[in-house]
């Protein structure tokens, strides 16, 4: 990959990741995506300050990044997806056998044009160098994670690293809004846990081990890091969350380490979540 040219970024070199060394085929789309009437993403919007903040807390919102353009493209790149998912898509709602539907995706811009023109083309992966203090930036994979309206399906908590057969500090995620979101509806950080530099046990997002993607073999005495009890700890004080009302086009940027999870949507809700990460 040409660095500078997606949204992860890692400035040490990840032997064998690469886009076509991650066991999805690569798939030329038949039709282009024009990017000719959509701006470029400019870097200069993040600050000293946010470079600072992100350092510190993990985790820092930005305002407005992806104008209307960019995200009525995103999402119909979205509702594509989600009417012919990939092969390694999960419907994390059916399998727990309750209603709504939360469809996770991953590798979207290997198929779909629009993520591929934002991954390769918008200037997004200057804003995840710039967070980083990086002057290059590589693309592991995006993920597509939608939550339908009455999805009283939670997203646990969790950080990104210990999915992941890789490691290293200079690893972000940028989650765009592609609705409109509460705070309290959304995804929550805590704050500073990526200097914990945890590596836990993966937890099922389907709530049981349906799928062998999301669990370890013989992990029942693996020695890995324990996640705390994230709401206990909030309670008594001794952690903060980090949570932003999101608008459509603004992106939360955090670090691979960073403790996360979403509640479900109640079930009189109306509102869709649809989140598009580049890592």
């Amino acid at each position: 990959l040409i660095p500078g040219m997606c949204a992860l970024v890692m400035t040490r070199r990840i032997a064998g990741l690469s886009a076509r060394t991650s066991g999805v085929p690569f798939q030329s789309p038949l039709l282009r995506f024009s990017t000719t009437t959509l701006p470029r993403v400019d870097a200069s919007l993040v600050t000293d300050t946010d470079v600072e903040r992100f350092a510190e807390d993990g985790a820092i919102v930005l305002r407005s990044v992806l104008d209307a353009a960019w995200v009525e493209a995103l999402r119909d790149a979205a509702e594509a997806n989600m009417n012919e998912p990939g092969p390694l898509c999960d419907e994390h709602a059916s399998a727990q056998g309750v209603a709504g539907r939360f469809h996770d995706d991953q590798f979207l811009w290997m198929r779909h044009p629009a993520f591929r023109e934002y991954v390769t083309s918008s200037g997004v992966a200057s804003i995840a160098a710039r967070v980083l203090g990086s002057k290059t930036a590589h693309i592991f994979y995006d993920q597509l994670l939608v939550k339908e309206p009455g999805t009283s399906t939670p997203t646990p908590w969790h950080n990104d690293t210990s999915y992941w057969h890789l490691d290293g500090n200079q690893i972000c995620s940028l989650w765009v809004a592609l609705d409109k979101v509460p705070g309290d509806r959304g995804v929550s950080y805590v704050k500073g846990s990526h200097k914990w530099g945890l590596v836990h046990r993966v937890t099922n997002f389907s709530g049981d081990a349906h799928s062998d993607r999301n669990t370890y073999d013989n992990a029942a005495d693996d020695g890995f890091d324990e996640l705390p009890d994230v709401e206990a700890k909030v309670a008594a004080g001794e952690l903060e969350l980090l949570r932003w009302d999101m608008e459509p086009g603004d992106v939360i940027a955090f670090n691979s380490y960073a403790v996360h999870g979403a509640p479900g949507l109640s079930s009189n809700s109306t509102a869709r979540r649809r989140g598009y990460a580049t890592r």
